[in-house]
């Protein structure tokens, strides 16, 4: 055994306690990839490739503008972007108009953004809720491998537990937890994540699409992006339309007995949990984050009465910085 160590350049060592015997073996090891040392991610020189598309869906209207905001603040012009979700048929005909696309525009690249939960309404009248990330999860299976490696697929959500960030992860390439949408905040979130799909590496010989994309990178940068606007350039949900939602919520609230009525309970929540995203892209901290507590308890009620106090207290917080 020593010479075996002696042979790959280490030494071992044999030990008689008295309860257990010790045997040590040290060699030099490389740690695995070592010869790629990835580089530090710097916002200041990463650059999304100029023949790239963005792609959106949600079902909140405040949130298609938001989402419109974040392609803009990220460089991504306005006639390459595509935000769906107005109503039902573009929710369930979209993961057909990805694949369609991605066929149409071969070697351009598509960065999506799809909102996890997306209510809808069919003709009768009827509610339920489709998952983004599995819509997600079908257009990455349908897609050849030559055109889903052009793809970068993030899910945007409020539900942020890790048990939810796994299913996100594993059915896209990522999450976008709903936030204040400031041109700092989106390059600072979107810069590990598009280097995690193409990562920066040094040595790397190939002419891969992540090394095209890392060499690219490095020679480019932000500079014009930052210099047409201030980086603390915003977009939220304004005021006016948190308490347009409020008012669309207690009418739902006036309509009868919510406990007894699974379709309009399953409403109401749907546009408790819209509600939720939409008060995330605010800047009030603690008394949005309270809101924001106060719309998760509502699972916990047990009554209509339970349910129509909460709702008055969750009111009377809202008002307290949306008015």
């Amino acid at each position: 055994m020593g010479k075996c160590a002696k042979i790959m350049k280490g030494n071992c060592s044999i030990k008689f306690e008295e309860s257990k015997t010790v045997f040590t073996l040290k060699i030099p090891a490389k740690p695995y990839g070592s010869q790629k040392i990835a580089t530090p991610i710097d916002i200041k020189t990463l650059k999304l490739p100029d023949k790239i598309w963005g792609i959106a869906i949600d079902d909140s209207k405040i949130q298609m503008k938001l989402l419109g905001k974040f392609f803009e603040f990220a460089g991504v012009p306005s006639d390459r972007v595509h935000v769906f979700g107005k109503d039902a048929d573009e929710i369930m005909g979209f993961v057909d108009f990805v694949v369609n696309f991605m066929d149409e525009n071969m070697g351009d690249h598509v960065l999506l953004i799809a909102d996890e939960n997306l209510d809808v309404t069919d003709e009768a009248s009827k509610h339920r809720t489709i998952s983004g990330s599995q819509l997600v999860e079908n257009i990455r299976l349908r897609l050849l491998p030559e055109q889903e490696q052009f793809l970068v697929a993030l899910i945007r959500s409020a539900n942020d537990s890790s048990s939810d960030v796994a299913i996100y992860n594993a059915r896209a390439h990522g999450f976008l937890p709903k936030a204040p949408i400031k041109r700092a905040n989106i390059l600072e979130t979107l810069a590990p994540l598009w280097m995690a799909r193409y990562p920066q590496e040094v040595g790397d010989d190939d002419d891969s699409l992540p090394s095209r994309m890392s060499r690219r990178s490095r020679a480019d940068s932000f500079s014009s992006l930052e210099s047409s606007a201030s980086l603390n350039d915003a977009v939220a949900t304004t005021p006016i339309e948190i308490i347009q939602m409020v008012k669309e919520i207690s009418d739902l609230f006036s309509k009868g007995r919510i406990m007894e009525d699974r379709v309009l309970r399953q409403n109401i929540w749907e546009k408790l949990h819209a509600l939720k995203g939409d008060l995330l892209t605010l800047q009030v901290g603690s008394k949005v984050i309270t809101a924001v507590g106060m719309i998760n308890s509502f699972r916990d009620a047990q009554s209509n009465e339970d349910l129509s106090e909460r709702w008055s207290l969750l009111q009377e917080q809202i008002l307290s910085f949306a008015s």
